[in-house]
């Protein structure tokens, strides 16, 4: 490129067709005008007359000049020219790789970020340079050809919903390493990573490297916390600055199901201070339809954090079969059941009828042997759309004759009459243990206290689907918890009491961990890779990276331990999963993240 004054050419000898406009002047000043004709029937009178005087008829001077201005400007116009050409340029004559970070930190200043790598591209086209790009959060093969190819794809990019992982790092690195590259330009989000350094190095041994970052500072949500009635957020500036006021944005859908916004708070960075606090404190029917938190005006991921069953009360309908008895609290069907779930769900006491036009999330039988037609009815059309049914043993269950011909569509197996006990009928001849639980059952990998003991239990009929409906049993293979899909939802019966009359298993704590795992109620806080172990979470959607939810589409399962040990990937998007009955929100900021 030749640059003249503040314009630079591409084709600057074409500037040298300049050089003949005086000699074009010329000639079209030596060649007069075409004359005019006219029919005009009297020129005869005029013919054999003479004129002394001869005046040459010339094309007007204001003509010519307009026509030398004209094809001097297709001259210019030929020649490329570029007003304030970049002088930032190394000059060089090798190809050109231009890295991006492509993660959820530049998506706020997206446009702007290719606008900046489309003028990148266009500089390096100018020289003649072949360019590719590499994203370093999805990396693929690098491929150098014309800037104008790489123009039209570029402006196609959009930004990874996560940061840069170890396995894109490795694989960017090889291709850094293994390119022909003798420039490399870095545009940055300006996040730090695992691995950043390694691209660095990578880049830094072609030459020329030149690191581009953004002016803006990345403003991210951590995950909400519910405690003690108040939803807690934090939200978290990369860079300390000045005090700053951000609005956080809790969005759902109402009762319609539209969505819309719920509730907003405003959150206050001091000056100097990277974090933000804010509490709400909502009712729990409008906290149970937040769906997500966002910081207003920030579209990006990492400012947008999803929201699960950590954050909802579940509403648990208790009926028992028999009242409980004032003094023998204990023996009551719904004490140990009411003691594991006060502390996280919201119970819900009274007649069925009543808890059924509440529309509650799960509701539990406790020795509750049949119901009306019209309570029957009624319980199958809501477990059919989407509700836990979730039904105990009990004296009344065992004596009975529910579900023994033919299967009762509320119970998940045909059931024996009269059950099962130590020095019963059908005895054992000492209590029984809970065997481990096996793949595939929602408690697969919980630890079985071997002080629990089962002292008797209704029996489940040896019908060919009874395998494939036990998620629980004995030491002696008989099922202790049977289960079935029903519609959307599912009916579940423990084959023993609520209470300790039968078992020792309301005593412990499993008794609270099976419970999490059905769903019955939801788990306070983030939940661990060790009680996630055994159990497969399927994404239902998931995040881009401006924070959008999209369809998850065939996603392949994913196992519970590495969906909360794997940071966000390629593999695992942010997004929610769900498993059985219950959600879980992979965001991609964490309650760790500072």
């Amino acid at each position: 490129m030749t640059v003249i004054g503040g314009i630079g050419f591409l084709a600057p000898w074409l500037l040298v067709a300049l050089a003949a406009l005086p000699i074009l002047w010329l000639i079209l000043r030596a060649i007069p005008p075409a004359p005019i004709r006219r029919r005009f029937p009297g020129v005869a009178l005029l013919l054999g007359l003479t004129d002394d005087d001869t005046i040459t008829d010339r094309t007007p001077w204001w003509l010519l000049l307009l026509r030398m201005l004209a094809v001097g400007a297709v001259i210019l116009g030929l020649a490329g020219p570029v007003l304030n050409p970049r002088g930032d340029t190394t000059g060089g004559t090798g190809p050109v790789l231009v890295l991006l970070d492509g993660s959820w930190a530049g998506a706020p200043s997206w446009p702007g970020l290719l606008d900046a790598v489309d003028a990148e591209l266009a500089n390096a086209g100018s020289d003649g340079r072949s360019v590719a790009v590499l994203n370093l959060a999805d990396p693929e093969p690098v491929l150098f050809q014309p800037a104008n190819i790489w123009r039209t794809r570029v402006s196609g990019m959009a930004p990874s919903a996560w940061l840069p992982g170890e396995t894109q790092i490795a694989q960017a690195v090889q291709l850094i390493e293994a390119s022909e590259a003798q420039e490399v330009v870095w545009f940055s989000d300006g996040i730090d990573y695992v691995g950043k350094d390694d691209v660095l190095a990578a880049a830094d041994a072609k030459g020329g490297l030149r690191i581009l970052q953004g002016g803006r500072n990345p403003v991210v949500l951590q995950p909400a916390v519910y405690q003690d009635g108040v939803i807690a957020l934090n939200a978290l500036r990369a860079l300390p600055g000045d005090a700053r006021d951000v609005t956080i944005l809790a969005q759902g859908k109402d009762p319609a199901g539209n969505a819309r916004l719920l509730a907003s708070a405003v959150a206050t960075f001091e000056e100097g201070e990277l974090g933000a606090q804010v509490e709400l404190s909502l009712p729990s029917e409008l906290r149970s339809r937040i769906s997500r938190f966002e910081i207003g005006g920030v579209r990006s991921a990492g400012a947008t954090t999803l929201t699960d069953d950590s954050l909802r009360r579940r509403e648990v309908a208790l009926i028992a079969g028999r009242d409980s008895r004032e003094g023998l609290e204990l023996l009551s069907p719904l004490h140990y059941l009411q003691r594991a779930l006060d502390p996280t769900a919201d119970v819900l006491l009274g007649p069925l009828s009543e808890s059924l036009l509440a529309n509650p999330d799960v509701i539990v039988l406790a020795d509750v042997a049949t119901l009306s037609a019209q309570e029957s009815e009624a319980v199958t059309a809501w477990v059919d759309e989407g509700g836990l049914l979730v039904r105990f043993a009990g004296p009344r269950v065992a004596a009975s004759d529910v579900s023994r011909a033919e299967e009762d569509p509320l119970m998940p197996v045909r059931l024996r009459s009269g059950g099962r006990s130590v020095g019963g009928a059908m005895s054992w001849g000492s209590p029984k243990e809970l065997a481990p639980f096996v793949e595939g059952s929602p408690f697969f990998g919980l630890d079985v206290p071997p002080d629990i003991q089962v002292n008797a239990q209704v029996m489940a009929q040896p019908d060919p689907t009874l395998a494939n409906r036990v998620i629980a049993s004995l030491t002696d293979g008989t099922p202790l918890v049977t289960r079935k899909e029903l519609g959307q939802g599912q009916v579940v019966l423990f084959h023993v009491t609520a209470n300790a009359e039968w078992s020792s298993l309301p005593l412990s704590g499993l008794f609270v961990e099976m419970l999490e795992r059905l769903a019955v109620f939801s788990a306070s806080g983030t939940l661990s890779a060790e009680e996630l172990e055994g159990t497969l979470w399927q994404a239902r959607s998931v995040l881009n990276g401006f924070g959008q939810l999209q369809d998850a589409g065939t996603l392949p399962g994913v196992d519970g331990m590495e969906l909360v040990a794997q940071s966000p990937g390629p593999q695992i998007p942010p997004g929610l999963y769900q498993s059985d009955d219950r959600s879980l929100a992979k965001n991609v900021i964490t309650a760790d993240t500072n």
